[in-house]
């Protein structure tokens, strides 16, 4: 009897880690693996290209802590969420409203870091941005909402902040149901996809945020014209899994808004702060009224 506890006692207490916890370790490396998910926003370059861009950062934090990052990529916003949630990865970079999908999905999920991006002036570095909701200047009988009545209009997807979300608190606001209201609506999956379709005038107008429009002009031209903007937005974060142990949790904190910039250069994000979870209170009524629709 007593081999038998003895038995059962190792079996129970001596299971290796990996076997209890998705933070597995990697074969012949002592670095535990920290699986880091990358947004799909980016579609318009390849996931090797996003994956080649946020490399530089991986590299850093995998020199500054004890883990190995890898970046894990996503095909949709949902499947995103899905990877945080599941633990599929320990990391990721969400948007406002994937993050607050993740957290009402699995409440253990954390921010650790709030994003900063480049202001519309590119002066500094701000924890918001503006959308837009944009059509081309050359529609010149074109020049408000209600002159988009039975036109066609793109939104990025149903996880977006700024590609639906709040473009579509805003167009409910104003009495617009966008099923009946357009004459189409179509979900175009990514940023660029919405002002490369406006350039090719497969839509008329569409949603989008702040750092496409930035690049749309730097790629088209300034050919867009401006139909409402939308309210400061608070950046998305970068929230881990509950299965990253809290001292590496607690040392992202801390080394993140020390990141070099550099390391920053071709991804989306060019920056960290660190804001309390009551920084997405607005976002977070917006999102329950979506629900609630």
């Amino acid at each position: 009897m007593r081999k038998l506890l003895n038995i059962l006692y190792l079996s129970i207490f001596l299971i290796p880690s990996s076997f209890l916890s998705p933070y597995l370790h990697a074969e012949n490396t002592e670095q535990p693996i920290c699986r880091f998910g990358i947004p799909p926003w980016q579609k318009g370059r390849s996931l090797n290209d996003i994956k080649t861009a946020y490399q530089p950062m991986l590299n850093w934090l995998t020199q500054q802590t004890n883990c190995r990052f890898i970046a894990v990529g996503a095909t949709s916003y949902e499947h995103l969420v899905e990877q945080l949630v599941t633990g599929k990865v320990h990391l990721a970079e969400l948007g406002p409203i994937t993050y607050l999908r993740a957290t009402q999905k699995n409440p253990d999920i954390r921010s650790l870091a709030t994003l900063l991006i480049w202001n519309i002036e590119k002066t500094a570095l701000t924890d918001s941005y503006f959308g837009y909701i944009l059509t081309l200047k050359k529609h010149t009988t074109i020049n408000s909402l209600e002159d988009l009545k039975n036109k066609s209009f793109g939104f990025v997807d149903l996880e977006s902040t700024s590609g639906y979300v709040y473009p579509n608190a805003l167009l409910r606001e104003k009495g617009i149901d966008y099923k009946s209201f357009f004459g189409k609506t179509y979900f175009l999956g990514s940023h660029p996809n919405i002002t490369d379709a406006i350039v090719a005038e497969s839509i008329v107008a569409g949603a989008t945020w702040q750092p496409n429009f930035l690049k749309a002009i730097k790629k088209h031209g300034d050919i867009f014209k401006i139909l409402l903007q939308i309210p400061a937005i608070p950046n998305g974060c970068v929230a881990a899994h509950p299965s990253l142990p809290e001292n590496i949790q607690i040392q992202l904190r801390q080394i993140l808004p020390n990141i070099d910039p550099n390391l920053l250069e071709k991804a989306e994000t060019k920056g960290f702060a660190i804001r309390p979870d009551n920084f997405y209170a607005g976002i977070r009524k917006i999102f329950l009224q979506e629900q609630n629709q």
